[in-house]
């Protein structure tokens, strides 16, 4: 489809250049002749009508193509390999945002992004911000690969029942894929959060995993599951519906349009992550808090419901939005790149 794009365009930039020399020979046949003697003036020519083509190729690519709503969704390979790109570049992007969160949210972290930032780098270096990252890139592509497959899926069923605008196959398409997406990632986010924490003792992520699979069991890595799920649930409900309404009404077309996905992507997830922050927060100190005393697995703190009970006793409502900021500053960009990525591969994809 693409080449014959570029056919198209090459072939009517050489039946507009035909005419106008056409008209040319007609009504100035001296001038013409002399014209299309010289190399310099041929040279010009060529150069302006490969311009003109390139340029129309590049405003087709930006401005979107009223195909794209034609686009088949039906094939899960393109949505895999989509979703594994958006999900690499989006962990990847925002990486260090992620850790400063991190250490605002777990039990006696500072209460100033900049503040948090500043004392990170001046203590422990510029590469400890990317402490914990080379975790998440093993399994942050395979996850969001079942993420945004699960969701294609779900949504392409739930739209040939409900229609595909009903906002409820949205949020129900949302919460499968953050389902299938957390059974990936708690894990992970349970070894990266460890290793992003301050004076960590864990050398590497191998080291991480063995450590909390001898002293801690199985179960370590899947201790904040069940706030994974009441956190993420909603927040992928939300984020999805919202990013679609967005996506109805800023381009109701349905063309592909990056800007669009862009936008959509970010405002979609700033609203979610604002509206889950409490969960992050109690999500974040079952993953990283200590032990009641030396040589003793058992946790101070166990569930959802005991540490809501803590964050509010020690900080009261205001704990539950500690780090919300550079959430949300984590989360928007990170939702619009994860958008952008996955919609032009998906695109392109599809043309090819």
């Amino acid at each position: 489809m693409a080449v014959s794009r570029v056919r198209m365009a090459l072939g009517s930039s050489s039946e507009s250049l035909s005419s106008t020399t056409a008209a040319s020979d007609h009504h100035h046949p001296t001038t013409t002749a002399v014209t299309t003697g010289g190399g310099e003036s041929e040279g010009t020519g060529f150069y302006t009508k490969a311009t003109t083509t390139a340029t129309d190729l590049i405003n087709r690519f930006m401005e979107g193509d009223s195909e794209y709503e034609d686009l088949p969704t039906e094939d899960h390979r393109i949505h895999m390999a989509a979703g594994m790109a958006a999900g690499i570049v989006e962990h990847c992007s925002m990486y260090p945002f992620d850790l400063v969160k991190t250490r605002m949210m777990a039990l006696g972290g500072q209460t100033g992004m900049a503040s948090s930032l500043r004392s990170i780098v001046s203590t422990e270096g510029l590469r400890s911000l990317w402490r914990g990252m080379p975790v998440v890139m093993c399994w942050a592509g395979p996850a969001h690969a079942a993420y945004f497959t699960a969701y294609e899926f779900s949504k392409s069923k739930t739209g040939k029942l409900l229609g595909p605008t009903n906002p409820i196959g949205h949020l129900m398409s949302g919460a499968v894929a953050s389902l299938v997406h957390d059974m990936w990632m708690t894990p992970i986010d349970a070894v990266k959060q460890r290793l992003q924490k301050a004076q960590s003792q864990y050398k590497s992520g191998r080291h991480c995993c063995a450590t909390m699979l001898k002293e801690e069991g199985i179960r370590s890595f899947y201790r904040s599951y069940g706030t994974q799920i009441c956190m993420n649930v909603p927040q992928q409900m939300v984020h999805f519906w919202c990013y679609e309404l967005l996506k109805r009404k800023l381009n109701p077309q349905n063309e592909y349009r990056p800007s669009v996905h862009i936008v959509s992507g970010g405002l979609a997830g700033g609203a979610a992550a604002w509206f889950t922050t409490p969960f992050d927060v109690c999500k974040t100190l079952l993953n990283t808090q200590p032990t009641l005393s030396e040589g003793e697995s058992r946790q101070a703190v166990r569930g959802l419901r005991n540490s809501f009970h803590l964050i509010y006793t020690t900080s009261g409502v205001r704990g539950f939005f500690k780090g919300s900021i550079p959430r949300m500053l984590t989360i928007m960009p990170s939702t619009a790149i994860c958008w952008w990525v996955y919609e032009m591969f998906k695109f392109n994809l599809h043309e090819n």
